[in-house]
């Protein structure tokens, strides 16, 4: 008798926060099931560029279906082996027509939350079907932080499973390396994130404006800026037009540039308007860099006393955090060293052990 089939959704795999998750967590499951046999939904081409997912038991299925999209419900179902005891779904975009048991990451509920920020009532309507259907038909729902679960019992009160708590971690090797090249030779601040206007680089780059002249920092810009359903095309204009602020474009979570941009800079800024986690706080703190976050969602729940907190909507506020960052150098260490010591609290492998203790349960 072979054993259980567990089928994951990859198709995020290269996508910013959510590819995180899923290069991290994916191969760290693989490693901790019993006996794996496991089917790995996504585009073949890529998923077979990670040696894990060649490894015995594992079977890639090519599958090209884009997210939010009608073709991902009708496809996903007919992709996923019969087979299979449990599907994975690494967010809320669930196959409806899928009959068997799944367990469903929700990583926030944006989408229901901000409504004003998603583009066309075709999908504000898609995601509120789809978060209702997650209520409806997951046998487990896993949430990052306790903010994202309440969202979600708030938006969604209606169901019967169990919703728990798994936070994000961040991989070891980061919190021991540190890339020595700086890759500037000017002093910069660093914003990292998707251009989405709750992401609020608007807001960032108008207190970088009332700073120009008080500091000598660059502000770089590092970020996915088009592809979304609910992209920032007035920020994105207004940063490319803007004297010393630099906008690199999207790197990779595994890129080496993207790390030697976290250990040179002065400081992160993650001035969000609706955050559950913050993915990109934790990789500041644990490459020392300190952070500046919104006093907003999650952030304080996973971050405490390890970050400086802004109000995110007080421009002159987000302006007096930054300039206190990097003129006051005792109190930049006091935050460089707090960061380090929250991100020393989270990791992917204690996330993965949770994560795969829960499938077990429910593949029992």
């Amino acid at each position: 008798m072979s054993p259980p089939r567990l089928t994951i959704d990859m198709r995020m795999v290269q996508s910013g926060g959510i590819g995180t998750y899923l290069r991290q967590l994916a191969p760290r499951v693989l490693a901790r099931l019993p006996s794996p046999h496991v089917c790995l939904l996504g585009r073949a081409e890529i998923l077979n560029e990670f040696p894990w997912t060649k490894q015995p038991g594992v079977t890639v299925v090519d599958c090209r279906a884009g997210i939010y999209t009608v073709r991902e419900q009708l496809e996903l179902p007919s992709k996923i082996p019969g087979d299979t005891t449990l599907c994975w779904s690494p967010h809320y975009n669930i196959p409806l027509l899928f009959r068997g048991r799944l367990l469903v990451t929700v990583h926030d509920t944006f989408h229901l939350a901000m409504p004003q920020f998603v583009q066309g009532w075709h999908r504000r309507v898609y995601s509120r079907v789809l978060f209702r259907a997650v209520r409806a038909k997951a046998a487990a729902i896993v949430c990052v932080s306790h903010f994202a679960k309440s969202e979600l019992l708030r938006f969604c009160p209606t169901g019967a499973q169990e919703v728990t708590v798994n936070y994000n971690g961040v991989d070891g090797t980061w919190l021991n390396g540190r890339p020595s090249h700086a890759p500037r030779e000017r002093p910069y601040l660093l914003f990292v994130g998707n251009v989405k206007p709750h992401k609020n680089l608007s807001r960032l780059l108008e207190a970088f404006q009332l700073l120009r002249d008080k500091i000598p920092h660059d502000l770089v810009v590092i970020g996915k800026r088009e592809g979304f359903i609910t992209g920032d095309a007035r920020a994105i204009q207004k940063a490319s037009a803007m004297d010393r602020v630099v906008c690199v474009g999207e790197l990779n979570h595994d890129h080496e540039l993207l790390r030697r941009f976290y250990c040179h800079a002065d400081a992160l800024i993650l001035p969000s308007l609706y955050e559950s986690f913050g993915l990109t706080a934790l990789e500041a703190l644990a490459l020392r860099c300190p952070a500046i976050v919104s006093r907003v969602g999650g952030l304080p729940e996973v971050y405490g006393d390890g970050v400086m907190y802004c109000d995110p909507y007080d421009i002159s506020d987000i302006a007096g955090g930054i300039y206190r960052m990097v003129t006051d150098r005792p109190l930049r260490q006091h935050y460089v060293e707090a960061g380090y010591a929250v991100a020393r609290g989270y990791n992917w492998d204690d996330t993965a052990e949770r994560l795969v203790a829960l499938m077990g349960r429910l593949m029992a």
